[in-house]
């Protein structure tokens, strides 16, 4: 019975669009990670991608919260140029999608479709004509803030906010998106800056990676009411795999763990979402190696699984249905992702663990990349 339902799993993987609203991967590959290649580090690459059945791959160009630049723009730019000329490189096997059509040509011709995000309302600038500039780049998702707060947006970790409430600015930012077609990102917002977006947005808003609250209390995670306004836009929640968003658990054990470290918790991040080049980053990686050796004992116990990730998703098809919830990884923008959910190639388990707990095949799809591609279609055609 148990490799039936992991056949039949598999098939229906294969079979389904998968589409994952967000990765980091650009920040990997502006140090020399070759994504072409399979590897055993980071998370994404093209040959696992292939493997874990990923048809739709949401690249995001994000700021490094600890090392921002004096040009957040240039930067942005920068970085969806580089990502676009690998694209371009590899033309046999990914390729740029505007639309949700695109993408399901793409996957018909047997390549994996990329939609090129911004996470950072940085990038703006603080003026809605730079929404245009990245729109006519190939840009079809923005993110309305990351870690750091905006002139017209206040991010979930800014602890001392300029304003507190959405201003008029933030309002034509959001009316600009919904004219060109341009789907609205409100992960990482802060609650009043969520509920200003929600408030102006006249298209379905998404959450492209975030967790559910009443399962891991976080800032950053959304409150039941959140995911109610979220589906109530049309819109839908990417289930992110960040295992501190998912665990209150892991969150706790990190926590107990690096207080004994305390240099060392903080030049670990940095080493990873940084833009030392790889060599210089494997190096330096090397000299903590042990200490990291030691963290993942330490946390053995408590590291979220596949069965965590279902967790959140079940709940959130609970509260709103089956028709406003997604997956949105975050790969390669955190560290010791959910067992089972290593890297993008384990993907399929999802599908398996669905099954497991009585998912219709038609649900299945949905939550893989169904719902995502309703709303691609419908903000960006």
């Amino acid at each position: 019975m148990e490799n039936t339902l992991k056949k039949e799993a598999v098939k229906l993987h294969r079979e389904t669009l998968v589409a994952d609203l967000h990765c980091d991967t650009i920040i990997q590959m502006k140090r020399g990670y070759d994504f072409t290649r399979r590897h055993k580090d980071y998370h994404v690459d093209i040959p696992r991608l292939q493997e874990g059945g990923v048809d739709l791959q949401v690249f995001a160009a994000s700021i490094i919260p600890s090392n921002p630049p004096d040009m957040p723009r240039e930067k942005i730019i920068a970085d969806l140029g580089f990502l676009q000329k690998k694209i371009a490189e590899n033309p046999d096997t990914v390729s740029i999608c505007l639309t949700a059509g695109e993408a399901e040509s793409a996957r018909a011709a047997g390549l994996i479709g990329v939609l090129l995000a911004v996470e950072s309302g940085d990038a703006l600038d603080n003026d809605p004509v730079n929404i245009d500039y990245f729109y006519e780049r190939g840009v079809r998702l923005i993110t309305v803030v990351h870690e750091r707060s905006t002139g017209w947006g206040i991010s979930w970790s800014d602890k001392n906010p300029a304003f507190d409430s959405f201003n008029d600015l933030g309002r034509a930012m959001i009316a600009r998106m919904n004219e060109l077609g341009v789907i609205v990102d409100v992960s990482h917002c802060s609650r009043a800056t969520f509920d200003g977006v929600l408030g102006a947005a006249r298209a379905p808003v998404i959450a492209s990676h975030s967790c559910v609250d009443a399962l891991c209390h976080n800032g950053r995670n959304l409150t039941d009411d959140q995911i109610k306004e979220i589906a109530n836009s049309g819109g839908l929640v990417g289930i992110t795999f960040v295992s501190f968003f998912l665990s209150e658990e892991m969150g706790r054990a990190s926590k107990e763990f690096w207080e004994q470290y305390p240099e060392e918790s903080k030049i670990m991040p940095q080493l990873f979402l940084s833009e030392l080049d790889e060599d210089e980053k494997k190096k330096r990686y090397e000299r903590y190696k042990p200490l990291v050796e030691k963290f993942e004992k330490y946390i053995a116990s408590v590291r979220p699984t596949v069965s965590t990730v279902v967790d959140h998703i079940d709940h959130a098809v609970k509260l709103v249905g089956v028709d406003f919830v997604g997956l949105g990884s975050d790969y390669d923008g955190m560290t010791f992702p959910p067992l089972g959910l290593e890297d993008c190639s384990g993907m399929p388990h999802i599908t398996e663990e669905l099954f497991h707990r009585g998912y219709a095949e038609t649900e299945i799809r949905k939550i893989l990349g169904g719902n995502f591609m309703r709303v691609f279609k419908q903000v960006c055609g």
